[in-house]
């Protein structure tokens, strides 16, 4: 941790700090009739976003910007990545604004290519070496980042035990010094360069930008204090709708007492959430939308009252609670007849990428239950996988031993490889499908016995 005599108040640097970019690449989950809106979805993409971040770093005169690798989003990528990040690149260093970055897993070959067509992007730790440069302002340094780049696509050790092992000689001892690392942390014997919040500790440093996770954890901060701030940027932009919240680049402020302030900026064009709207007592299932939209327009609300409403939001909404519509609204979610539907509000373009049916049958399930036939069975293991007891363990097993074969089958190998890809045999996830089968059966048998029952 450096040390500083200095005594002026003053900002002495501003810093805008960039994450997981992924350029090559367009976010997915936008609808397929996006232009009708009058939305061109290349104003959606991370290029966009780019775009936008550095016309901010121009309008704030920051000193310098960093990027923490994962800038392409692959080899090939880097052919339509070119353009917006040369283009970009060079309006920041015209504007006299420093460009640091380090490569990641995505771009290990990409990025270094890129770095020696672009005059003044600065590659830092080129080759899997740490290295650090100085931030200067008015030709004094102010800042020290000191980074590390992938040097082949997988790493399975701590880059930082070579720091720790042969720490770097500090530029000034009056200059906070900044980490800068695509790396996965505590994830021990991952793929890509996993390490310990402890290591990050043990270096001293006042500060360490990490990329790698699409998900911002670095906290908003007023000073740096006691303990130095560290985690995720998070990718600038959401690439796909499991990436909710708030995403969009880093401002760092280095006061002359070398005190770091940061604050996220909410300049991402896009962004997902997840919201839950109640279907209690509803009883006509064309009340289902209108609640979805009216859910929709409270939250734009709230988004601009905290000055973070982006130009699209899309929304996967979860229907909860019990109807007497149950079947009648179960079959549209099915059908997807409430995908993508869409207004918009305050000048956000708001659009409903997926419906997701969690609502409870309008029954007694307990009731049911005590019964003696199959609706009764299948009530009681509804009931089991609800209350996850050692039944509803063993149901879980038992589907996974019978649809273990098809979900491991070669073809659904891309689907793996995606970045947002869940583990179809996960408890959580064999638990929903189990559940939406078993209500939709229950229910169709409960409605056949009164149908039954009545002629």
């Amino acid at each position: 941790m450096r040390t500083s005599d200095k005594s002026d108040a003053s900002d002495s640097a501003v810093i805008l700090a960039i994450g997981d970019i992924h350029l090559g690449t367009r976010c997915s989950g936008l609808p397929d009739d996006i232009l009708s809106w009058g939305i061109d979805p290349a104003d959606l993409t991370p290029a966009a976003a780019l775009q936008l971040s550095v016309d901010f770093a121009i309008a704030q005169n920051v000193d310098a910007v960093l990027f923490a690798g994962d800038v392409v989003e692959s080899t090939n990528a880097r052919f339509e990545a070119i353009q917006p990040l040369e283009q970009n690149i060079t309006r920041l260093l015209q504007a006299g604004i420093q460009v640091i970055a380090i490569s990641g897993n995505h771009d290990v070959v990409a990025l270094p290519r890129l770095a020696a067509l672009i005059d003044g992007f600065d590659l830092l730790g080129a080759g899997g070496q740490w290295e650090s440069r100085a931030i200067l302002k008015n030709q004094q340094p102010v800042a020290e980042i000191v980074g590390w780049s992938f040097g082949e696509r997988f790493v399975r050790q701590s880059p930082l035990a070579q720091l720790l092992a042969a720490p770097l000689e500090p530029i000034s001892s009056t200059i906070p010094r900044i980490g800068l690392l695509h790396a996965d942390l505590d994830a021990s014997g991952g793929h890509y360069a996993p390490i310990r919040q402890v290591e990050l500790d043990n270096t001293g440093y006042d500060a360490w930008l990490l990329g790698h996770i699409h998900k911002p954890s670095l906290q908003n901060s007023v000073e740096s204090g006691d303990t130095a701030p560290s985690g995720y940027l998070g990718s600038l932009v959401g690439l796909d709708p499991s990436e909710t919240g708030l995403h969009g680049p880093w401002l760092i402020k280095v006061s002359g007492h070398g005190d770091l302030r940061l604050e996220q900026v909410p300049l991402a064009p896009l962004r997902w959430e997840r919201l839950s709207v109640s279907v209690d007592g509803l009883e006509n299932v064309e009340d289902v939308p209108d609640k979805l939209l009216a859910e929709a327009e409270k939250f734009v609300h709230q988004l601009n009252q905290s000055g973070t409403a982006p130009r699209a939001l899309g929304l996967r909404m979860r229907l909860e609670g019990a109807s007497r519509q149950y079947e009648e609204i179960r079959q549209q979610v099915a059908a997807g007849d409430w995908n993508m539907l869409g207004r918009v509000i305050d000048d956000t373009w708001v659009f409903f990428n997926k419906i997701i049916d969690s609502m409870e049958l309008h029954l007694e399930l307990t009731e049911i239950a005590t019964g003696d036939d199959p609706a009764a069975l299948l009530a009681r293991r509804i009931l089991s996988l609800q209350r996850n007891d050692d039944q509803s363990a063993a149901l879980l097993e038992e589907a996974r031993a019978k649809l273990g074969t098809i979900a491991r089958d070669d073809q659904w190998s891309p689907l793996r490889d995606r970045r947002s890809a869940i583990d179809p045999l996960s408890d959580d996830a064999l638990r929903e499908i189990l559940l939406q089968a078993g209500k939709a059966a229950l229910h169709a048998m409960v409605s056949d016995n009164a149908e039954q029952e009545r002629s």
